[in-house]
């Protein structure tokens, strides 16, 4: 490949728009797979913001990646709170996934101790703070139910639903009216689902999920049922033209997907540590 074809390769020089994506990911909700589709897209122009080491992502935050960026097109994170109020972003797309609070938060549960070497029982786990009502916490930014909610039916483009990922994808190529490429491969799964297994069939771990996530079950009610229900009922025929390719085999990441990770990682993130300590 020559240098000039491999350079608009690698910077997507293609029918894409200038939009910027906002993607809030929240912990266990198929959001890796669909960053993965993002950086497939975007390559070097798609910022991971958690690289900034912070628990919220600001305007200040975005302003800087601007400058290492270039261009923008899509931006996506844990740390994504409440963009709106703080990324501040005219005419940016938001979006984001829900699951099923309880088996979101079990399952969160068992990747920790899987991936994260976490040691913490699951009593005491539950117990903190920050590990409960999760998807309502990151949408608002706090416990307010009632502002994720208007959060979600007013500001965000697209709320998926997990369960449902790949009608989500097919909304979210017919939202943004964009070329986007669908094919993915699913990542980050569970070594065992042992551990999400017991917590949901022991009464006691169950009553815990239920107690301490219960915000988060009236706010992924309220999306299914007066957003994505009614938004898979008005795409329903433009649903049928979206064909979703069959899931990528082996672990070899595409070039544009490898290029946003490396970027991402050896350019992003050191500038960070060297111009905003």
């Amino acid at each position: 490949m020559r240098v000039s074809s491999l350079w608009n390769y690698l910077i997507f020089e293609t029918s894409l728009s200038s939009i910027m994506i906002i993607f809030t990911h929240i912990p266990k909700t198929a959001g890796t797979t669909l960053k993965s589709i993002l950086r497939n897209n975007f390559g070097i122009y798609h910022v991971d913001s958690i690289k900034v080491k912070k628990p919220v992502y600001t305007a200040d935050d975005l302003r800087f990646a601007k400058r290492v960026f270039f261009k923008v097109k899509a931006i996506t994170g844990h740390n994504l709170v409440n963009p709106p109020a703080n990324l501040q972003v005219e005419g940016a797309q938001l979006i984001t996934m829900l699951r099923d609070p309880v088996t979101r938060c079990a399952s969160h549960y068992q990747d920790l101790t899987q991936r994260g070497n976490l040691k913490l029982s699951f009593e005491e786990w539950i117990k903190q703070g920050k590990n409960q009502n999760a998807m309502v916490k990151i949408i608002s930014g706090s416990n307010d139910l009632q502002s994720a909610k208007e959060l979600l039916k007013h500001h965000y483009h697209l709320v998926g639903i997990s369960e449902r990922f790949q009608d989500s994808l097919k909304l979210l190529k017919i939202i943004l009216n964009e070329p986007l490429d669908l094919k993915y491969r699913s990542l980050i799964k569970a070594r065992s689902n042992e551990t999400k297994k017991r917590l949901m069939e022991d009464e006691a771990s169950l009553n815990l999920l239920k107690k301490h996530n219960q915000l988060d079950q009236q706010l992924y009610e309220f999306a299914m049922e007066d957003i994505f229900l009614p938004m898979v009922e008005k795409y329903s025929q433009e649903m049928k033209s979206v064909i979703i390719p069959a899931e990528r085999k082996g672990r070899r990441n595409p070039f544009r997907m490898s290029s946003s990770i490396r970027y991402n990682k050896f350019v992003y993130r050191q500038l960070i540590k060297l111009f905003r300590r």
